[in-house]
Formats: structure tokens, C-alpha cells, sequence
């Protein structure tokens, strides 16, 4: 049905808000999104940089190590996929904080099982129970949609996460590839027989488990709950973190010499909501300094008496566009997280002939061996990528998606994803001509590669967010749309390592990219069908709250 023009342009504005007043982003609470979600992509790309030489450490045969690493990489995506729908469905019920807590601390041990492991099956072990107990990706998605329900915002707001996402795989791969084998790397401070001698990976997943342990303590002291009818209900580390936010307000209005007390407690003492509708805002800093005047927090749980609402059918959850964008989603998932698994292989697995030599054994077809690169270099590599994706993320996607619109960009990504991938493989025989001119080409593929996935990514999360019927459902639709990107993210890993062995001990070579360009190629049966959302109104969360 076709919308009217107030419906399509009249801004979202949150309830309590001067509708007269521009919308403004929740800065403190996406900051503690942020927070909580920078440990999950260091925990995941730090071991890109380290992962084919653990899978050599456990004595598996170099013709095999593709295999194994996309296959030990996919069993993470292959437990999520099994848990998603489920984590997603338990926040709209209970609430998405004690879910997004329960999946940092899951990562927490997961972590350090798998830093310590000593065989595939222990690597493999971890990687599954990383992905059954964490559900924060769609989660966490939700959170910024119930807290920015503007879509003159939406670009700005959903873009955090990606960006997020780049920060911590600058960090990710530099963390595993110089800290992990710290004994070879660095004998004089960590001496060979020692503890990290005998266990060469478990100084950089220790170091990631500490940033997970700091991102868990900081989200359960200052991040608020977002899900209607489950906004007042008591939260003991909230009320401590209040108390601590409050210690810091009071330090600093007493160290400004300028400002009077009486000016400054007035002023908070405005910031107070008095009505029902202002009460029901998730609070930002602004509120929350007031709470140093209001009621104990151990009073208020008998101010406010919620009961979990009941999950809405899959009918309102699955509509046609939410499918073909989830459709499309798996696709983006499968090519793209089989890329960058098999690429570290591509990178470490040493040429069969010098460089410098006659490249007599290649062929169009045939192209054995890779660059034979370090895990310091490989680390460093991820990290250039992800510091180009990160620009791209912050500069360039909010104002192209507010003029192109995300379809667009989203199509711009499926056109180019095909021409990455067929290029890969011939930037090697490029080095044996050229060294300048094999670095130039990785220069433009990684730039085409932080623009793909910034646009892909982005604007992929955003039309699924905004096919939503209710903002009731929002929880349960990222949780399917993420198990179904994990499935494709456990699919993809493991099929195209296989595919790099195979082609290693064959004469073709160049199948896992060719494949790689056919997946992609795919995602234009649903492209072509996708639309531009309406998103989720502000007056699903409004009516929800009266209705209790």
C-alpha cells in the first residue's frame, strides 16, 4: 500500500519531546553501546592474525591448514546460528540489558578456553560454545533502533556499530599477530620453556578476556534498559552506576569555581521528569544527574510493576521485504566472512617458486602458493583495511545514505564485490612482475573492500531494522536475521577453505574466488525487489506503555 507524503517525511520524534525541536542522537547511552561492543570484534578478528599457524601448531598437514582454519572459524557461526532467534525472542521478553550481560560474560569464558587450547577439537570446542552463548550482534542492533527511531538519524546511529566494528579489527588483528607466540617474538621478556612458550596463543585472548571483563562491568553499570515495559524495572548495577555518575557530577560542579551550587542544583533539579510520558524515555545524562534528588533506587521497583510482554506472532516478525532483505543479508555474510577467512591462509601459505622468478608453473587458471607473509604482517594488513573502513564509516556513509538512500548503496556493494574477489588471486603472479604494482592493486582492493562492506553492512542492518511492523518485534527480527547471517558465516568459512585446499592440490587454484564472485553475483535475484523502509514508529513504544 502506498504511503502518504506526511507519513514518509514527518520526523520520529520521541515521546516527551518539544515536537518543534530537532531530534537529537542519545550520545551517552550509544557510547556505552559502543563500549560494550568494541571487546566482541577484537575477540573475533584477533585471531585472523594467528589462526593458520595455531591450526599448524596441532600438527595438521599445510595442504589441510585451509580447510581447518575456515572450519574451526565457522564453528562460532554455526552455534549462533542455532542460538540467535532464540537470544533475540528471550529480549523481548526479559529485556535486552540482562541479554547483552549474559553474552559478554558467555565471550568472557569462551575466550579463555580457546586461548588455551591444545587441539582442534578444544579450538573448535570454544568457537561453539563463543557462539551459543552470545547473541549480542542483532541485539545490540535493537537497542539503537528503540533508542534513534528518527530515520534522519538512522545513518548516523547505525553507522556507530560498523564503526565500532572497524575500531576493534584495527585492534583485533595487531593484538593476535604480535601477541600471540610471544616467546619467538619477544624471548628476552618471555624466555622459550616458559608458560607462554608452551602455550603461544594465550597472551593475546588473555588480553582480549580483560577487555571483555571491563566492557561487562561498564555496560552493567551504565547502560539502560530500551524495551518497553521493562524500562522501570529495578536494576541494582544501574542504581550503583547512577550513584558513581552522580559522585562525578558533584566533583566537578565543586571544582568549577565559577558556578554557584544553588544555580547548579537548580538546574538539575529542572532536568526531573514529572510525567508519565517523560518517565517512560529511556534515560540519558541529562536525567540521570537529576537521580541524586529522586527516591532511593531500592524504592523504586514498588513505584513500577511490569510483567514480560508476550512475544508477537511470526507473522508480524517475517514480512516480504524483512525476507528478502534477510535473504540478502546471508548472502553478504557468506562471501564476505569466507574472504577474509581464506585471505590470511592466501597471505601465510608460502609460494612454491621465488617471486623474483619466471612464474613458469602459473596459469590463468593455476595459481599455487600466496605470499608467505608473517602474523605481524597479516595483523598489520587487517589493520590498514580496517582503519580505511572506519574513515569511510565516520565521513562518507551518513551523508551518501541520506542522499542516495541505503538500496542504492547496498547495490553499488553487490556490483563490486564480484571484481574483489576475481582479482585476488593474480595480485601474486602481479609480485613477481612488479612489487610496486602489486602493492598499488592491494591498495585499491582493500579501499574497494572497506567501501563494499561499509555500504553493505550499514545499509543492510538499516532496511532490515526499518521492515519492522512493531517495535515489539525488533528483537525477535534481528535475532533471525542474525542466526541466518551466522549460518551463512558457517557455511561460507568452512566450504571455501575446503575449496582453497582442493584448489592447492589441484591444477585450479582459483576456485575459491571464482566461487567467491558466483555467491556475490546471487544476491542480485533479491536486490532488484528491495525497498526503502518506513522504520519503526516512536508511537509503537508510546502505545505499548498505555496499554500496560
Amino acid at each position: 500500500m502506498a504511503k502518504t507524503q506526511p507519513e514518509e517525511t514527518a520526523p520520529l520524534i520521541a515521546r516527551g519531546h518539544d515536537t518543534a525541536r530537532k531530534p537529537r542522537l542519545p550520545v551517552e547511552q550509544l557510547t556505552v553501546l559502543v563500549i560494550c561492543r568494541l571487546a566482541e570484534p577484537i575477540t573475533l578478528t584477533s585471531i585472523l592474525s594467528y589462526l593458520p599457524q595455531m591450526i599448524r601448531s596441532f600438527g595438521v598437514p599445510e595442504a589441510d591448514v585451509g580447510f581447518w582454519v575456515g572450519f574451526t572459524a565457522s564453528s562460532f557461526s554455526v552455534a549462533q546460528c542455532m542460538t540467535g532467534v532464540a537470544w533475540g525472542r528471550l529480549s523481548d521478553r526479559v529485556g535486552r540489558k540482562p541479554v547483552i550481560l549474559c553474552g559478554m560474560l558467555g565471550m568472557l569464558a569462551s575466550v579463555l578456553v580457546f586461548g588455551f587450547a591444545s587441539s582442534i577439537a578444544m579450538a573448535m570446542i570454544s568457537r561453539l560454545c563463543l557462539g551459543l552463548l552470545n547473541g549480542n550482534v542483532g541485539i545490540l542492533r535493537t537497542v539503537v533502533a528503540e533508542l534513534v527511531p528518527e530515520r534522519e538519524l538512522q545513518p548516523q546511529a547505525f553507522s556507530l556499530l560498523p564503526l565500532t566494528w572497524s575500531i576493534g579489527s584495527i585492534a583485533g588483528p595487531i593484538l593476535g599477530g604480535f601477541l600471540s607466540e610471544p616467546a619467538k617474538k619477544y624471548p628476552t621478556i618471555f624466555p622459550p620453556g616458559g608458560f607462554f612458550d608452551r602455550h603461544p596463543f594465550a597472551l593475546p585472548n588473555l588480553f582480549t578476556a580483560g577487555i571483555l571483563f571491563n566492557a561487562l562491568v561498564f555496560g552493567a553499570l551504565f547502560l539502560d534498559e530500551t524495551l518497553v515495559g521493562q524500562r522501570h524495572r529495578y536494576d541494582p548495577g544501574r542504581a550503583i552506576g547512577r550513584q558513581i555518575e552522580g559522585y562525578v557530577h558533584r566533583f566537578f560542579r565543586w571544582s568549577s569555581l565559577e558556578d554557584s551550587d544553588s544555580d547548579s542544583e537548580a538546574e538539575v533539579t529542572n532536568t526531573v521528569p514529572t510525567t508519565p510520558d517523560e518517565e517512560s524515555i529511556p534515560r540519558t545524562y541529562s536525567t540521570l544527574k537529576a537521580s541524586t534528588s529522586s527516591p532511593p533506587p531500592a524504592q523504586q521497583p514498588h513505584q513500577h510493576q511490569h510483567h514480560p510482554l508476550a512475544p508477537l506472532p511470526w507473522s508480524q516478525v517475517l514480512t516480504e521485504q524483512s525476507i528478502y532483505n534477510i535473504i540478502v543479508y546471508f548472502f553478504i555474510a557468506i562471501h564476505t566472512v569466507s574472504y577474509d577467512s581464506i585471505l590470511p591462509v592466501f597471505f601465510s601459505t608460502h609460494s612454491p617458486q621465488d617471486l623474483s622468478s619466471s612464474p613458469t608453473q602459473w596459469s590463468p587458471l593455476h595459481i599455487p602458493g600466496g605470499f608467505g607473509l608473517s602474523t605481524s604482517q597479516i595483523g598489520l594488513i587487517y589493520s590498514a583495511h580496517a582503519v580505511v573502513a572506519m574513515l569511510l564509516q565516520f565521513y562518507l556513509y551518513p551523508p551518501l545514505a541520506r542522499h542516495f538512500g541505503s538500496v542504492r548503496l547496498l547495490t553499488f556493494s553487490a556490483a563490486v564485490y564480484p571484481f574483489i574477489y576475481l582479482c585476488t588471486p593474480y595480485t601474486l603472479p602481479l609480485a613477481s612482475y612488479s612489487v610496486k604494482a602489486s602493492l598499488a592493486a592491494w591498495a585499491v582492493i582493500i579501499l574497494l573492500k572497506s567501501v563494499t562492506g561499509v555500504f553493505a553492512f550499514t545499509s543492510s542492518t538499516i532496511l532490515i531494522t526499518n521492515t519492522a511492523t512493531s517495535i515489539r518485534v525488533l528483537g525477535t527480527l534481528n535475532g533471525f536475521a542474525t542466526s541466518v547471517a551466522a549460518a551463512g558465516r558457517a557455511v561460507g568459512p568452512s566450504m571455501f577453505g575446503w575449496l582453497f585446499s582442493v584448489g592447492q592440490k589441484s591444477w585450479w587454484t582459483t576456485v575459491p574466488w571464482v566461487g567467491l564472485a558466483g555467491v556475490a553475483g546471487v544476491m542480485w535475484i533479491w536486490i532488484p525487489r528491495l525497498e526503502e523502509g518506513a522504520g519503526v514508529r516512536a508511537e509503537d513504544s508510546e502505545s505499548s506503555d498505555e496499554d500496560e
